[in-house]
């Protein structure tokens, strides 16, 4: 699964105080640095120029690969960019509440939130962008 990560030649700090930079570098698929090989991904599809995307774990299996056809999930959680005191944090709403969680840390491969480090991974291709 380790095959499934992205990997950069330079890779490099994004500047956390544009929200476009991070949308744009947060748009992708994701998967937990202490569980590289696990089963889920998490998708994060920010549409163009809204800080608005479903905070979206997917099953990473070769039959939705095969099929495209993801299972469905309702009422997600959503995650907004928004700044606080000149910090980029994600607000999360779900239907338990809502929380907000300063980025820690953006690269073009990695990402750090709430103590959690995201690795990019390669996903779909049929839901990339």
């Amino acid at each position: 699964m380790k095959k499934n990560l992205v990997v950069v030649k330079n890779d490099y700090e994004i500047d956390l105080t544009s929200l476009e930079y991070v949308r744009e570098n947060l748009n992708g698929f994701w998967i937990p640095e202490n569980n590289p090989n696990g089963k889920e991904i998490l998708w994060l599809y920010f549409r163009e120029n809204k800080n608005l995307t479903d905070w979206d774990t997917l099953p990473f299996t070769e039959e939705i690969r095969r099929t495209e056809i993801l299972p469905y999930k309702p009422c997600a959680t959503v995650a907004t960019l928004i700044k606080v005191n000149n910090e980029t944090q994600l607000q999360f709403v779900s239907r338990s509440g809502q929380d907000t969680v300063k980025i820690d840390q953006l690269t073009k491969t990695k990402f750090k939130i709430d103590g959690v480090t995201y690795l990019r991974h390669k996903g779909y291709d049929f839901l990339r962008q």
